[in-house]
């Protein structure tokens, strides 16, 4: 039966599906006093339905050592859809970042496990002994699973293997709009979903600042935006590119504008970027621009170009953990993008740096393609 369960005693004859975005988390003793990262953990990517700390007779029925489940649940998208990671791959995602966040070395040691699918997830909540735990969970499910769901008539979901631990995009068929780009946040991080709100509505006067048509509790509705790709010198490893010189500079006068603001960009990527025929350069992804606290930085620290500074670097929940590496404001700046040290991003492009940035953006493409691997400001 896979993962369509019809299970009638736990299901209450639910209909099948219902329970595919279920998982279940298993906290060990020996991280029981850090069940609050574990938790905290767990709620990156998935919505967190019930923690419970087992008793003896529980953990008897389960395993002895351990210590608490904590009961999850991921939005899924619209069944049939394609071009998404599956709920499998998104699960073992969480998995992987709850158990680095629980290590003291940041490896991911085996302190938390979790479901093998919700075949065994609904075996876990059996064990508990409280029959009536998947009646009572079920109506939390389903109120999920109806929050996320995609407003307008859906063309195909975006995003291809990104995680999605925030948000899902679907290509629609809006009645006014016609095809559109519906950008959906989950009930978990209304906290990105204002973010972004706030950005797109507050910064709509900056030309890289794409369109909002419309918006609801928890969605965006973007132009569907074609990417001719002019933006893009050459590929790199792991999704991202190499930019053109006066690309970058615009996006240094975009970050120069939010700072004058009060504000800083996280997450500045060259996969958030799109340069659209006909409305230009677009950064897809503004959820990630935040205020500075006081004191703010004079523009030559600005954050959005050097990072955030060593003393406040600490990996927030919800925050990208790619910006907060040393010395690397965003991607987008780092020389392996866009070939030209800090000092000649703040100043006017010159003739005679075009050598020295076409060697040098060469000599990184050729360095990451040996390597294998992309430098660790760029890791997610």
């Amino acid at each position: 039966m896979g993962d369509e369960l019809t299970i009638d005693h736990v299901t209450q004859r639910v209909e099948p599906g219902v329970w595919r975005g279920l998982a279940v988390f298993v906290v060990r003793d020996v991280v029981a006093a850090a069940l609050d990262e574990a938790v905290a953990g767990v709620a990156r990517g998935l919505e967190i339905l019930e923690t419970v700390v087992l008793t003896r007779a529980q953990r008897s029925r389960l395993t002895p050592d351990a210590y608490a489940l904590i009961v999850a649940c991921d939005v899924t998208p619209p069944e049939g859809a394609t071009g998404v990671r599956s709920v499998a791959q998104r699960v073992a995602d969480v998995l992987d970042h709850t158990r680095r966040r629980l290590s003291p070395d940041g490896t991911p040691a085996p302190l938390v496990d979790v479901s093998s699918g919700p075949r065994e997830a609904l075996a876990f909540l059996a064990a508990l002994g409280d029959p009536d735990l998947p009646t009572r969970l079920l109506p939390r499910v389903q109120a999920l699973t109806a929050a996320c769901a995609v407003p307008f008539p859906l063309v195909g979901m975006l995003g291809g293997d990104s995680p999605g631990f925030r948000s899902r995009v679907a290509l629609v068929d809006h009645p006014v709009h016609g095809r559109s780009v519906c950008k959906i946040f989950r009930p978990g991080a209304d906290v990105s979903f204002q973010r972004e709100l706030r950005a797109r509505t507050e910064l709509a006067d900056l030309p890289e600042v794409p369109e909002l048509l419309e918006h609801g509790p928890n969605w965006l509705l973007t132009p569907f935006y074609a990417d001719s790709g002019a933006h893009v010198v050459r590929p790199l490893p792991g999704g991202l590119a190499q930019l053109h010189p006066h690309v970058v500079r615009d996006l240094v006068r975009f970050v120069r504008d939010l700072h004058e603001r009060g504000r800083y960009v996280l997450d500045l990527s060259p996969h958030n970027l799109v340069t659209d025929p006909d409305a230009g350069l677009k950064i897809l992804d503004l959820e990630f621009v935040l205020d500075y606290p006081a004191p703010q930085p004079e523009w030559e620290a600005c954050w959005s170009l050097h990072g955030v500074p060593q003393a406040l670097r600490s990996v927030g929940d919800g925050l990208p953990n790619l910006v907060l590496t040393k010395g690397v404001g965003n991607s987008v700046f780092h020389p392996a993008v866009c070939g030209l040290r800090r000092t000649q991003l703040l100043a006017p492009g010159r003739r005679r740096e075009t050598p020295r940035r076409v060697a040098r953006q060469l000599a990184w493409s050729a360095a990451l393609g040996v390597a294998g691997r992309v430098h660790p400001a760029f890791r997610p």
